[in-house]
């Protein structure tokens, strides 16, 4: 079958997120055999991707709204595509020639309606028109938890025979790493012998500042540090001013954003991820962390338990205290630490990218026999 995706935002170099995502599905759905692909882009892909052996289509057709709705339909039915797969959740054309199949991460706007975004009314608005045309068109909703479907189900009033659920994956760099490679890690970053570590953003949903608090809680002679991995900087900065109003601007060490290799190390040699999140529709670092065969502490919110499993810790989110106990549990019980990397390791056998493919091939031939 020939299947056409959206390949728009893999112009950027950005390694995370829905970047992550496409890139790494798009190379495990060729290697399953069961499906031709064809990537459609503005631009050419940036090489960070690897995406070199794969036919690419692409216009700098502008604006991105004709590039989308004129330019893609035509030439989808040119290139023959029995179905067109939108994995970042918009990029549909509103007429098309053949199936379309979304993912929808996660619908955090509607879960958390409460969250200013001033300034952002014209993007708001464009977003919103584009999940009114998933909800319309697509054929099927691909998502990555069962706690997003059930929420997509909601609050989109999507019937539930057209939401699908598939796994995520970790790139191949994230694996147990060597003593020498997480220490020479460590020392790169300057980080201490024993650190947390904390992947993503640093936005409203992602309660960083729990960090902050949770370490204030904690007595300085018991505090442990925390490596803070992300690529937006303002985000850390301003983070960094909360925590030295707290007076614990020592025990977090913003990183920015790092090379798998280098965060596979880091991963290897933390006392564990910290994730305290209030939303997530799958968690993606708490799968690398267990390829990595390190455990996690996570919120006890949204998709982050159905995710984590018992290779995790868990927390209230709106409890720093709570998180406080939990870092000093595991930092100070070596026991508890080899019993949660054991589960992890095991744990992280369920959540490959092979699988992914296979699940979501077998969504497109489900679209195609029209069941």
């Amino acid at each position: 079958m020939r299947v056409g995706i959206n390949a728009r935002l893999l112009a950027s170099p950005d390694l995370r997120g829905f970047n992550r995502y496409t890139a790494e599905l798009v190379r495990a759905l060729a290697a399953t055999g069961r499906a031709e692909l064809v990537l459609f882009s503005e631009r050419p892909l940036h090489p960070v991707h690897r995406l070199e052996g794969f036919r690419v289509v692409c216009s700098p057709v502008r604006p991105q709204f004709r590039w989308q709705h004129v330019w893609l339909p035509r030439v989808l039915r040119r290139e023959r595509m029995e179905v067109f797969h939108a994995p970042a959740q918009w990029g549909f054309p509103w007429i098309c020639p053949c199936p379309l199949v979304a993912t929808i991460h996660d619908v955090a706007d509607l879960e958390r309606p409460h969250v200013a975004r001033p300034g952002l009314s014209v993007v708001t608005a464009r977003n919103d028109l584009e999940m009114a045309i998933v909800v319309r068109r697509a054929a099927r909703i691909v998502t990555v938890s069962e706690w997003s479907a059930r929420s997509i189900m909601r609050h989109l009033g999507v019937p539930a025979d057209r939401v699908a659920v598939t796994v995520e994956g970790a790139a191949p760099a994230f694996v147990r790493a060597s003593a020498a490679h997480v220490e020479a890690a460590r020392r790169e970053a300057g980080l201490p012998e024993r650190y947390f570590l904390y992947v993503g953003g640093f936005d409203e949903r992602k309660n960083v500042g729990a960090l902050v608090r949770a370490l204030a809680l904690t007595p300085p002679a018991h505090r442990t540090a925390v490596a803070l991995v992300g690529s937006d900087l303002a985000g850390a900065a301003s983070l960094m001013v909360e925590a030295r109003h707290a007076g614990v601007a020592e025990w977090l060490l913003p990183l920015g954003s790092l090379e798998d290799a280098r965060l596979a190390s880091l991963y290897s040699g933390a006392l564990a991820l910290v994730l305290p999140s209030w939303l997530e529709g799958f968690g993606l670092p708490v799968v690398e962390a267990m390829h990595c065969g390190t455990p996690a502490i996570v919120a006890d919110a949204a998709s982050l338990p159905e995710i984590a499993g018992d290779a995790a810790l868990r927390f209230p989110p709106a409890e720093a205290a709570a998180l406080a106990a939990q870092m000093a549990r595991l930092a100070e019980d070596p026991g508890l630490r080899a019993a949660l990397t054991a589960r992890a390791r095991e744990r992280a056998a369920r959540f490959t990218w092979v699988r992914a493919a296979e699940q979501t091939a077998a969504i497109y031939e489900a679209v195609l026999g029209g069941s």
